[in-house]
């Protein structure tokens, strides 16, 4: 992955699993594509050790239309590419108790609509009661007055997954060029013509730039987006903890908590994997204070839910990967004005992984179509903007006129 190409129809900056994917789309289609990687491929926030979820449970219902198509994809991959891309559907159930100051109806209507809305927009949702949770996972503490079942919900392996889809875009006759930072984009009139890596070399684009490089994507922009066009966008340190299973516990599903920051996965051998909880103080993307507030609050919400876990042991934390984080908690994935043939998406939120695929499909099309998807309309940065506001407003009066 070190070949030295300087030149192709498309370039994608960033090696994590959004770049992959894409690469390995846009190159089954035919196109010539360079990825640059400024380090190893999966060395950012798609790299480190465990699984991510690959679930629609939960998740913000703009983003459900794409979570199905991905959800899917990863199904299809996981048999075509060759060694799979670590995928396993697992079911994905989140847990539902009444935290003081809810009342029960409260958390039962929130229930039915949840399941409903998602099952409506592509991902099959069933409501369960106390004790079809337990029968799904007698571990669950009994506190639980219900819960969400998702069964095409699964957990993948990122970092393997980010790998095979690098391998597979090199079979369609990508070039992936690693230790290859990407530090200026240059321009000419309206487009992207190069961009220039941290050693002088210049790399050419032919038609399309994608700035997929997640924590590195708005410091690229920033020379050539207007005022108004900014993201603001902030960045985090997730941590993930390992701990033993002594008692050789099972935990049946990719599990999570309605009110509470947690994710569960027992790894293919035994360990279980607790994140999605309290990030850690970071500085130039390096853990800057120590983490044990962190792990003392992940801790307690991970043992209040599944209680034997107070009888493991720390095998280790992990806190090493930044991620790139949106107000509303959903992508940002859009054009700049004074650069037609660039594209960006970042901002993933903590939750980019599972939707990866769905998203690089719709980002392939827009390419070879011209057109943007309609499913992509509601992650753009205009959402942030009282133009953008205002414009839907007029929109939606001249709808009802002509109705």
């Amino acid at each position: 992955m070190t070949t030295g190409a300087t030149a192709a129809d498309i370039v994608i900056v960033g090696g994590g699993i959004y770049g992959t994917s894409l690469a390995f789309e846009l190159g089954s289609r035919g196109y010539s594509v360079i990825l640059l990687e400024a380090h190893e491929i999966a060395s950012g926030a798609s790299g480190g050790p465990g699984e991510r979820g690959v679930r629609a449970n939960g998740r913000d219902i703009r983003e459900l239309p794409v979570v199905s198509q991905s959800i899917e994809r990863w199904q299809r991959f996981e048999a075509e590419i060759e060694g799979g891309v670590g995928y396993r559907r697992v079911g994905g159930l989140q847990v539902y108790d009444v935290p003081y100051g809810y009342r029960e109806h409260e958390i039962r209507g929130r229930m039915e609509a949840q399941a409903a809305i998602q099952t409506q927009l592509g991902t099959p949702t069933s409501v369960l009661t106390r004790e079809e949770v337990l029968e799904k996972e007698p571990e669950m503490t009994r506190n639980v007055i219900g819960g969400l079942y998702c069964p095409n919900d699964g957990v993948g392996d990122h970092t393997f997954a980010t790998r095979q889809f690098a391998a597979a875009a090199e079979r369609t006759g990508v070039t992936i060029r690693t230790m290859a930072r990407v530090v200026e984009i240059i321009k000419q009139g309206s487009a992207a013509k190069a961009v220039r890596l941290e050693n002088g070399e210049v790399i050419t684009v032919g038609s399309k730039l994608f700035l997929l490089c997640n924590a590195g994507v708005a410091k690229l922009l920033a020379p050539i987006l207007n005022p108004h066009e900014v993201p603001h966008v902030w960045n985090l340190m997730p941590q993930m903890m390992y701990v033993t299973n002594p008692e050789n516990r099972k935990v049946n599903h990719l599990l999570s908590h309605v009110h509470r920051r947690l994710a569960v996965k027992q790894l293919p051998d035994g360990t279980m994997m607790l994140s999605g909880g309290v990030s850690v103080t970071h500085e130039n993307g390096r853990v800057a204070q120590g983490s044990l507030s962190s792990t003392a609050i992940n801790l307690t919400d991970a043992i209040s839910t599944l209680p034997f876990l107070d009888r493991s042991e720390f095998l280790k934390v992990d806190a090493t990967r930044v991620e790139t984080v949106a107000l509303d908690a959903i992508p940002v994935i859009g054009q700049p004005e004074a650069a037609e043939n660039v594209y960006f998406g970042y901002a993933w939120s903590g939750h980019g992984f599972a939707i990866s695929l769905g998203f690089t499909e719709l980002f392939a099309d827009w390419v070879e179509s011209g057109r943007k998807p309609s499913e992509l309309e509601p992650f753009s940065p205009a959402r942030f903007t009282l133009a953008s506001t205002a414009s839907r407003s007029a929109e939606l009066q001249a709808m009802a006129l002509s109705a």
